[in-house]
């Protein structure tokens, strides 16, 4: 069984001033390192953020991701936008089989415009998560670096 990592959970508003103004939250609004309250809280700022401006969510979703796996990330807001007016990305992701992924081309690159391509769940989760090059995972024949002789039982 595949253990996740908790999370905390947003912290509860103690009074009707301290309360997020979305309607139905019951956590306590966001407050800035200067001291200044906002007056939604900050999971209610990441829903509007995310319904307001999907590219630019999409994009720091990517940079993140990058940046966890240490690798290199060159993409820019005008050249993600660009990709996605002409991929239709936006769209048509989500999280069934038939929704949009991003995937690089060279799993060695980093997210670069060059390295970047559209693919669907189904595909990209067939590749599979190995890191082996792409070329050799799609072929049947063993990956050994040696012959396995006819006359050995197994």
């Amino acid at each position: 069984m595949r253990r996740r990592k908790k999370w905390k959970k947003a912290p509860q508003a103690r009074s009707k001033q301290d309360k997020c103004i979305t309607k139905w939250c019951r956590n306590r609004r966001a407050q800035k390192s200067n001291g200044y309250y906002l007056k939604h809280c900050w999971k209610c700022r990441s829903r509007m953020f995310k319904k307001n401006c999907p590219a630019t969510y999409v994009l720091n979703m990517l940079r993140h991701s990058a940046r966890k796996r240490d690798l290199a990330f060159t993409l820019t807001l005008a050249q993600f936008k660009e990709f996605c007016f002409k991929t239709g990305y936006l769209e048509h992701r989500g999280c069934q089989p038939d929704a949009l992924t991003v995937d690089r081309i060279n799993r060695n690159e980093g997210y670069h415009i060059w390295n970047l391509r559209v693919l669907t769940h189904e595909e990209n989760s067939r590749q599979g998560a190995d890191n082996a090059p792409r070329d050799t995972a799609d072929t049947d024949e063993p990956t050994t670096p040696y012959e396995i002789p006819d006359d050995e039982p197994f």
